[in-house]
């Protein structure tokens, strides 16, 4: 900290001796940077760095959502795991992420510190000015903590394609700086720097805090961003040009209303032009004023009611109308440009297919018919989803003779088929305004193979991956649970049995999916029991994650057999003497194990899984 502070003065006496005392005058206070940095921390994790800083005395933190995404292309909204926070003191913590959002870029985790930590101030970012000294402090990757001062360059910036407007400033904006604060001269936050131009020196975005103020709340109150509106319709600013050929001065313009939607059923038609909501006047001259309206308007609480005052009608003939509409909250965000998009990717390996919810706002980017169901996004070369002429933006309307609307009915409809062992499945699919109706033939490569599911009491996390691609791989599958199954699973069509009246020798492979509580697991009785069966009769042995743990336990010889656990769980592998190895994917003989990392770790073990037992 001393060494800190030293450099730091220096900076400012450099400052001084540059520009005289008039501008030394303006330099940011000593005692400023003295009081803000304990709240700015470090954040780390197996896939990237970044800053943060503290908002709450009790281990709240503010950063970015990109700093602490995960890197799982199936699942989007799934954060990082081992998040490390690094405090000014060099003092480290574990990090739970309580949520984060893409765009607006924000995100809130949460340490449990042993003592009350020192929480920032907010400044009032909406009266923030061009031209107003600013500073930095963050964590660039391979640096200690770094100070960059400068000033506030832009305040509307909206040509970035992001969901607000965000300031610029000249405050140098480094790698492993997105997520910390921009603080102004007395040491109260701006915002939260989001990252820099790559082509150009000296320019760093930050999100006003005003902005990230709202997040914060929603994360703590919902665990995401909430937001809400009339869907679907867009609206936008009415320049000069626009209002004189308009014949009106302000107001908000309405650009398009899709056919059919809430917004179209409350009365709203392109070319309106909305000049008040709930009394209050409303109008946006440019982008950014735009970008406010919008932020006003969809932060407010699900299922309140505005009135909206519209004109409508051609210059000379307008009439005022007044619009009731109920705000309802926007469906979860789809993959958008800059945005990364909310929306899980259901994939099935052994098709060749990959598929998304279908929302409205799919249909405005891919000019979709209003037609239900699920949206192909992809399909690969070769596969029985490819050979049946699935292409990307389809929707699948139909599995045989059932109509879908859901992920959901998708799924259930399509492993009832498989596990009737179809030869071929009859799909309906909508591709513009075609209707087409194909067949898709699986392999079937697992036909016939007599698995056992034993799935933990606690959540696991990846038991529908693992029951969709084994059941529409033809595996004849039953499920084992200990205990009472978690509301968030779905057993679909899968066959259950009581764990006390499975028997482990009746299987080809015995696989335990994984458990967030792996000592209950491996002191139940009955998956000890069902484990030293099937070693028994030398069947085949699997286990996700920290479930690993449980079955080395359960038999001697299987401690003798390479094996590989969640990194938690490493060190109880070392204690059983086990021979762990780390890998994400350890085969040995009869046993197959995986970390469990992430959804590209649990298909290479699926993927050993089927070379074993074909």
């Amino acid at each position: 900290m001393k060494k800190f502070t030293t450099a730091l003065m220096v900076l400012l006496l450099a400052g001084t001796l540059c520009n005289g005392d008039d501008e030394a005058n303006q330099d940011i206070p000593d005692e400023v940077i003295k009081r803000v940095d304990p709240s700015v921390v470090a954040i780390q994790h197996e896939l990237a760095v970044g800053s943060g800083f503290i908002v709450k005395t009790n281990g709240y933190i503010l950063t970015n959502g990109h700093v602490v995404r995960g890197n799982d292309p199936e699942d989007p909204t799934k954060p990082a795991t081992s998040v490390t926070v690094i405090m000014h003191n060099e003092k480290k913590y574990s990090a739970k992420v309580l949520g984060f959002c893409m765009d607006p870029d924000v995100a809130l985790i949460k340490i449990e510190p042993d003592e009350p930590l020192h929480a920032v101030e907010f400044a009032d970012s909406r009266k923030a000015q061009i031209g107003q000294k600013c500073f930095a402090v963050g964590t660039p990757v391979g640096m200690k903590r770094t100070f960059t001062s400068g000033m506030l360059s832009n305040v509307d910036r909206t040509d970035l394609g992001t969901f607000t407007k965000v300031f610029q400033t000249d405050a140098a904006i480094n790698s492993g700086n997105s997520g910390g604060p921009l603080f102004d001269r007395v040491g109260h936050v701006l915002g939260v720097n989001t990252y820099a131009a790559t082509r150009h020196n000296n320019l760093g975005f930050t999100i006003p805090a005003h902005v990230v103020q709202v997040l914060c709340n929603h994360i703590m109150e919902h665990g995401r961003f909430v937001r809400v509106g009339v869907p679907f319709s867009f609206g936008g600013e009415i320049y000069d040009e626009m209002g004189r050929a308009l014949g009106t001065e302000k107001g908000i313009l309405i650009h398009y209303v899709m056919p059919g939607t809430p917004a179209d059923r409350a009365g709203f038609k392109m070319g309106d032009i909305i000049v008040a909501v709930d009394g209050k006047p409303c109008a946006a001259r440019t982008k950014a004023e735009s970008l406010d309206f919008n932020w006003e308007m969809i932060t407010r609480k699900p299922g309140t009611r505005a009135r909206f005052t519209i004109i409508r009608g051609a210059p000379k003939k307008k009439e005022k109308i007044e619009i009731t509409a109920t705000l309802e909250e926007m469906e979860p965000m789809p993959a958008y440009g800059r945005m990364p998009g909310e929306l899980k990717v259901h994939r099935y390996e052994s098709l060749g297919l990959m598929i998304r919810q279908l929302v409205l706002l799919h249909r405005v980017i891919h000019r979709l018919e209003n037609e239900t169901g699920v949206l192909v996004i992809g399909t690969e070369k070769g596969s029985a989803a490819g050979k049946a002429g699935l292409q990307s933006a389809d929707i699948i309307t139909h599995v045989g003779s059932k109509k879908i609307a859901s992920v959901t009915e998708f799924q259930q409809e399509l492993e009832s088929q498989t596990q009737k062992g179809e030869k071929a499945i009859d799909l309906r699919i909508q591709r513009g305004k075609t209707i087409l109706k194909t067949a898709i033939a699986p392999y079937y490569d697992l036909k016939e193979k007599k698995i056992l599911l034993i799935i933990p009491e606690s959540k696991s996390e990846h038991f529908p991956l693992i029951l969709r691609e084994l059941v529409t791989s033809g595996a004849n599958i039953t499920c084992a649970p200990v205990g009472n199954m978690p509301n968030t699973e779905s057993l679909g069509t899968a066959r259950t049995i009581e764990l006390n009246k499975a028997k482990g020798s009746e299987y080809a492979v015995v696989l335990v999916t994984s458990s967030d509580d792996p000592a209950a697991l491996q002191k139940n009785d009955d998956v000890k029991r069902i484990i030293n069966e099937a070693q028994g009769k030398e069947k085949f042995l699997a286990a996700v994650g920290s479930s690993s743990i449980a079955v080395v336990a359960a038999h001697e010889d299987l401690r003798e057999l390479k094996m590989t656990t969640s990194k938690s769980q490493s060190g109880a592998a070392m204690a059983l003497k086990a021979a762990y190895t780390g890998k994400e994917v350890e085969k040995d003989g009869n046993l197959l194990t995986t970390t469990g990392f992430d959804h590209k770790a649990v298909r290479n073990f699926i993927k050993e899984l089927r070379k074993l037992v074909m």
